[in-house]
């Protein structure tokens, strides 16, 4: 050891330090390692920072995901942290010894890959790391790994040169061998030793592989690098009709074209070339220096070709508008099932996320053709989170859902992002590619799938899209950054070097560019044209600005002249390719610049939470106001205001009920789930029956009552806010929970029936703070008048007393007739509500017998047997009352239709039927109903 330490101390006193270097050379994780870290090289953050400079250090092991998985970390960020202080070699250069084993704790079993970096000041505000902005890391080889090879300079990859360059090379072998250095083929230099250092001159235009080989007797090891030397540049003008991205001009032939100004040189790599750098695959430029564009012939129809753009020629991305991408930190955990024939990641031929181009691409058979959006005053927005919605987390198991989702009464679906973003199981605010769909999901003709079929249900399908910011693997932040600072550059065309306004989150988007405007255009359009959606819920709104207003709240919320434009020139041109395309701002501005918006045609999101909330735990003498719910509180001339007591963003009412809801009435405890229940059922006759467009959460129907901050392991912690959430169909087998999702239907079936989502005239001056709430509404047939106790003890009070006549209960058919000028006196019970319609309408067929009223059923009792069954034949028993048409249908525990056994007339009397089940083990229900939709409901456990 003490001879091997001497060797490697000539050997880096010999060689020039690279941004990290080790003694040894090679290390293994049982040694004892010096660190050097040159903080002049790499981004050069800490090159004038003085000292002391501290590591902040982990390891890559056998059990690490990904490079950012780091293991073992040792050191604490941003204080003067005695483990990561580096010593100081001379000005720039530091260092620092350790054992890897003992100093990381490496567990038995485990094995180091890497030594992970990130280098820093004391208070974590100047940070050290690669060129282009990425943590350092440092190979571990295993013990007797034999011969290695390994390349100290140049540290670069890939880069550019230009003819005849001098690029100083200096390389070393863990053994003494025989040592060779190959440009393309061509011998350079060659040694019998352990280290080699030359000079050697770049060749001829093209891309050149230098090889490092080092061999013995029994041993060989290689290490490379490339260089490219590039073509002079053609400049030329864009063809007419040219298209920024990626444009198919026949089935074998495609123009590719990158925005990206102020560049050297581009190429195209990919399977058409074997991801090498060619002379005849170098871009051309147009003469305003702004515009690189190439056309690729000669392809194979219908096949799918992977390709990036190499940049100066050090940096691989993406076509920043993609429309597939392929990513190799995340493609291998996508269910086959959820993407089938996923094209593979080139692997071992490129590194980065790769974009996806086919030529002959077949066309989809769209299936509906006269759909007719729902009008914005009539939207029921169902929001949802895939990952936390379905047990199979796929556009095929969406589809299948969609009877659930029709049948509540739900006429829009809004998608929280399903654009690509940086993993598979996250939230989606995180993108990287707008454009292209995210392949955890499903394919895109299983999206396409999913929207014709809410089409041909006249559902609607809304997309949450985040243009406000994007993240640091997009190649919108890659092609100008700094990487000194850890931010976008300041001479980026489309991402600010830092936030404009605050709630910031990733690398905010400069919405007053010319290149952000036409970049986000361009994927609007994308999702419209090519997968027909009907429109965008555009997340944090309000940041498109380029108003200063970090540190200043109150300034964020004022009205903003520029951002109002922004949005009106974003709207008509959304409104110029699809004219009745849903516009919807996540904005809470001041209420001057939404009014505005609103009046545009825009419809904004209304956040009710706050005060709903209060109102279901029932703890307030003055309960707060519901009016800012309407839009004519808000002085709004149209009802834009997409109204909503619950969305991704806030805790469940269900969740608040059973934790803090009021406890202190003997006999009313909000906190008791049938009571929380009821007082949701409550909320929402208080809120579905104002006017205009309406949104719920997921699983709110249910009265859902896991907290947004519930972590897998089943604690809470707000640190957990982003993770999974239990998915729970079975609350639909809950008769307390089923009966919220019960309102909910016959309240989006009064709506739907009675045009009062659109009144002529209403009133909510009702709604304000006190015990009974009260609320009318007329449309030309129907007058409605809604009153509820959201005290915590009966109260009493009047009602209807400007108008004679009879009055009809929604809910419980029971009637009243009042006369003008007299009061009509009642006592409501805690959380009960009432709704009065001048007219009778009728209840959906089965909500009676679920609100415990009387419904006849055909259906007396029914019988399964075997049960458990083996899953191949099952009998069912059945009585009927009367001759009726008989419908029975096998259910999954999420409530989804898996198979329908028999849907015909029968005689009355007893009826036995056996059927094939032929589904997977597990628990399923079995409903048998008569042609009023009532009927019983039974488990059947299949083995």
């Amino acid at each position: 050891m003490k001879n091997f330490l001497s060797f490697s101390l000539f050997f880096l006193a010999q060689f020039a330090f690279g941004q990290v270097t080790c003694d040894p050379v090679f290390p293994t994780e049982t040694d004892n390692v010096t660190i050097y870290f040159d903080a002049k090289q790499g981004n050069a953050a800490l090159s004038s920072t003085a000292p002391p400079i501290y590591a902040h250090m982990g390891v890559i092991t056998n059990l690490s995901t990904s490079n950012s998985d780091w293991k073992h970390v040792q050191t604490t960020w941003g204080v003067a942290d005695a483990k990561g202080l580096m010593d100081v070699v001379s000005p720039g250069l530091y260092k620092k010894t350790f054992n890897i084993k003992t100093f990381f704790g490496i567990p038995a079993g485990e094995t180091v890959l890497k030594l992970a970096f990130v280098f820093r000041n004391t208070a974590g505000s100047v940070v050290g790391r690669t060129a282009d902005g990425g943590d350092i890391f440092y190979d571990v080889y295993p013990a007797n790994a034999g011969l290695q090879t390994i390349f100290v300079q140049p540290t670069a990859k890939v880069f550019l040169a230009n003819a005849g360059q001098n690029i100083p090379v200096k390389a070393a072998a863990s053994k003494d061998a025989i040592l060779q250095l190959l440009d393309n083929g061509t011998q350079i230099a060659a040694a019998s030793a352990k280290t080699l250092e030359t000079n050697l001159t770049a060749g001829a235009v093209g891309f050149h592989q230098v090889l490092f080989i080092a061999t013995t007797a029994t041993e060989a090891d290689t290490s490379e690098f490339s260089y490219l030397v590039s073509a002079p540049v053609v400049t030329e003008n864009l063809p007419a009709g040219t298209e920024t991205g990626i444009q198919y001009l026949d089935n074998q032939t495609v123009r590719l074209s990158l925005y990206a100004p102020n560049k050297s040189v581009v190429h195209v790599i990919g399977d058409f070339n074997n991801w090498l750098p060619q002379p005849n695959f170098q871009m051309k430029r147009t003469p305003d220096g702004k515009t690189w564009w190439l056309e690729i012939g000669g392809l194979t129809p219908g096949k799918i070709y992977g390709f990036q753009y190499l940049v100066d020629g050090g940096l691989k991305i993406a076509d920043p508008l993609s429309t597939l991408v392929l990513d190799p930190w995340n493609d291998g955990s996508i269910p086959a099932a959820n993407f089938p024939n996923l094209p593979k990641y080139p692997s071992g031929k490129t590194f980065g996320i790769v974009s996806v181009l086919q030529t002959a691409q077949p066309v989809f058979d769209w299936q509906t053709t006269n759909y007719v959006r729902p009008k914005k005053a009539s939207l029921i927005i169902y929001e949802m989170l895939l990952r936390d919605y379905l047990v199979e987390k796929n556009y095929q198991t969406l589809f299948d859902t969609l009877d659930y989702l029709q049948n509540l009464g739900v006429n829009a679906i809004e998608l929280m992002p399903v654009n690509e973003f940086e993993g598979n199981l996250s939230w989606g605010y995180n993108p990287n590619f707008h454009k292209a769909l995210d392949k955890f999901y499903g394919s895109p003709d299983a999206f396409k799938t999913f929207v014709d079929e809410c089409h041909r249900r006249g559902i609607a399908v809304i997309l949450d899209a985040v243009f406000n910011h994007a993240t640091g693997q997009s190649p919108l932040a890659q092609l100008y950054w700094d990487a000194a600072k850890n931010q976008p550059a300041t001479d980026n065309p489309w991402l600010n070097p830092t936030p404009k306004h605050d709630f910031n989150v990733f690398n905010d988007m400069n919405h007053e560019s010319q290149a952000t405007k036409d970049y986000m255009m361009n994927c609007v359009k994308y999702w419209l044209t090519e997968y027909r959606v009907d429109g965008f819920r555009f997340d944090l709104s309000k940041g498109f600005t380029q108003k200063l207003t970090i540190g200043n709240s109150a300034a964020m919320a004022a009205n903003d002249p520029s951002r109002i434009a922004i949005w009106k020139n974003y709207s008509d041109k959304i409104w110029a390719i699809s004219p009745d395309a849903y516009v919807i701002l996540e904005h809470f501005a001041d209420n001057t610049e939404e009014t505005t918006l609103a009046n545009y045609g825009m419809m904004l999101w209304g956040n009710l939470w706050g005060a709903y909330k209060d109102i279901a735990l029932g703890n307030q003498s003055a309960p707060p106001s519901l009016t800012w719910i309407a839009h004519t509180t808000r002085g709004w001339a149209k009802p834009h205001v997409v109204g909503y007591m619950e969305s991704h963003d806030e805790d469940r009412i269900g969740y608040e009920c059973k934790t803090y809801g009021n406890s202190a009435v003997a006999g009313y405890n909000v906190k008791e789930k049938k009571i929380a229940m009821r007082r949701i059922e409550m909320l929402d006759a208080l809120f579905y029956t104002v006017p205009g467009p309406k949104m719920l959460w997921e699983f709110g129907e249910l009265g859902y009552d896991f907290s947004i901050n519930t972590c897998t392991n089943g604690t809470i912690n707000t640190n957990c806010r982003l993770d999974p959430k239990p998915i729970r169909w079975d609350y639909f087998q809950d008769n307390d929970r089923r009966r919220v999702y019960e309102v909910v239907r016959a309240l989006t079936h009064l709506r739907k029936t009675t045009g009062l989502d659109d009144p002529t005239s209403f009133s909510v001056a009702g709604m304000g703070a006190a015990k009974i709430r009260k609320m009318n509404c007329n449309s030309p047939t129907y007058n409605m008048y809604v009153v509820a106790n959201v005290g915590t003890t009966a109260e009493a009070t009047s009602l209807l007393t400007a108008t004679s006549g009879w009055w009809h209960e929604y809910f419980t058919g029971d009637s009243l007739q009042t006369t003008g000028g007299s009061p009509k006196q009642i006592t409501l019970k805690a959380g009960e509500y009432r709704i009065y319609l001048d007219k009778k309408v009728a209840l959906p067929a089965g909500v009676k017998q679920v609100l415990g009223q009387k419904t006849p059923s055909a259906v007396v009792d029914f019988q399964i047997f075997p049960n458990p069954s083996n899953g191949r034949e099952v009998n069912l028993l059945f009585d009927l009352k009367e001759t009726t048409r008989v419908r029975a249908a096998l259910f999954d525990i999420s409530g989804r239709q898996v198979s329908l056994f028999f849907d015909e007339k029968l005689a009355a009397g007893e009826q036995g039927v056996q059927i094939e089940t032929d589904v997977p083990p597990g628990v399923y229900f079995v409903k048998i109903s008569g042609e009023n939709g009532v009927g019983l409901t039974k488990k059947l456990v299949v083995f």
